[in-house]
């Protein structure tokens, strides 16, 4: 059974709440699954993290297995997909989470607190967030299901001292270079040309602020934890406690307490493993019948996340052939792991290779995958090389759609 929490959050958190203050697990509590470590190893057996940040995997017909939080590369609670969310809302965090919501509303300053935009998850979590930590909005709704023309460019390159705000008023949509300076419940507030206005939330069909009209929220430390739940919503921040209950502390401040039943995947990120979606890397690609398809990160071609054989994967590179993706590693990282296979709403021609290089020698080569093949797991010992590759190349059918996917693509130092 669900529960609604109101959880309000803080450009900075409070204090770290101490060990002692926190209940024992009950190892019967915690979620069962498998978890996959950085040096490799799968295990299986119900997993709890205490307020000290240490791990434990309680095993049914083993020694349970204690291990720090950043040695963990993933956990997958058995029986528990990650769904698509169906919400009708968006908010763009400063920090580069974005948030879906089945409702958002606005708060008003008052009691030393600044404006905040209230956003209820599919969790049903209600996050309230400083709106100076607001990326964007979208504001969906009845009769304007899709984004304003121009919503996507200006998302990308937003202005540096103005806000746009996005409204529509019988059926006409308007856009207008503006600066919010608070929120209501029922209606946004801002001047326009030197004057103060407001304009109902209902009517409201997004707002992207500018690059200086607030600030992004200090990063936690590592190690971090990213989570997928069973209801699509997706939140990161750093993992307080495991049990029964999941308490996760996002960046912004919010301390969140959802049912540990609700994870669908569980990964850590932290000094020793990087996700190949948060690198930059040099991307040579062959155009197919005249056409360069854009290399993608954390979703396909055909749509959010990536789905491979019937699994779903919230993280990863998505490419159309032949395209190359080459990055530089320093000479820091030991092995690189992935899944690979051709995403389900591909082409049902689709037929690809997949390679890897490192320090410009090839070291894989699948065989010819097509959609709908369970993905395959990749690992590859990089040695502390310089320099890393993935590649998607043309099949036997050129390219008939074609969406290869690198799922959850990472490397991971021991």
């Amino acid at each position: 059974m669900s529960r609604s929490l109101t959880i309000a959050c803080a450009a900075a958190a409070a204090g770290l709440i101490g060990a002692a203050a926190l209940p024992a697990q009950d190892p019967a509590a915690t979620p069962a699954g498998t978890l996959s470590t950085i040096d490799g190893r799968t295990l299986t057996g119900r997993l709890s993290v205490d307020g000290n940040g240490q791990a434990t995997l309680h095993r049914a017909d083993a020694e349970a297995v204690t291990l720090a939080i950043d040695e963990i590369a993933s956990f997958v609670p058995a029986d528990r997909a990650r769904a698509t969310s169906r919400t009708r809302h968006r908010v763009w965090l400063r920090s580069g989470q974005e948030l879906a919501g089945k409702a958002i509303r606005g708060i008003p300053a008052g009691d030393g607190k600044p404006a905040r935009l209230a956003v209820t998850l599919a969790l049903d979590v209600t996050l309230e967030l400083p709106i100076s930590t607001v990326r964007a909005i979208r504001h969906g709704g009845q009769g304007r299901e899709t984004a304003p023309s121009s919503f996507a460019g200006d998302l990308a390159a937003a202005p540096d001292n103005n806000d746009l705000l996005y409204v529509q008023r019988n059926g006409k949509q308007r856009r207008f270079p503006v600066t919010v300076t608070g929120m209501q419940a029922a209606k946004v507030e801002f001047d326009l040309r030197g004057k103060s206005r407001d304009f109902a939330f209902e009517d409201m069909l997004g707002i992207v602020f500018g690059n200086n009209t607030g600030f992004a929220a200090d990063e936690q430390r590592p190690p971090r934890a990213v989570i997928d739940f069973d209801t699509g919503d997706h939140l990161e921040g750093r993992l307080l406690t495991l049990g029964e209950q999941l308490r996760l502390r996002l960046d912004e401040g919010c301390e969140v307490e959802v049912a540990s039943e609700r994870i669908s995947r569980l990964a850590v990120e932290s000094d020793r493993l990087r996700w190949l979606s948060a690198l930059k890397p040099q991307v040579q690609q062959t155009a197919a019948f005249d056409r360069v398809w854009p290399w993608t990160v954390d979703r396909s071609v055909a749509g959010p996340g990536f789905q491979l054989g019937g699994k779903t994967f919230g993280r990863g590179i998505g490419m159309v052939p032949k395209t190359r993706l080459t990055y530089d590693l320093g000479g820091e990282y030991d092995v690189f792991e992935a899944m690979i296979g051709i995403d389900d709403r591909g082409g049902p021609q689709a037929h690809a290779i997949f390679r890897v290089f490192v320090d410009g020698k090839q070291v894989f080569e699948s065989n010819a995958r097509t959609r709908g093949l369970p993905p395959e797991h990749v690992r590859i010992e990089l040695n502390r090389c310089q320099s890393l590759a993935i590649e998607a190349d043309f099949g036997k059918n050129y390219d008939l759609g074609d969406y290869c996917v690198f799922a959850d693509a990472r490397v991971l130092r021991r």
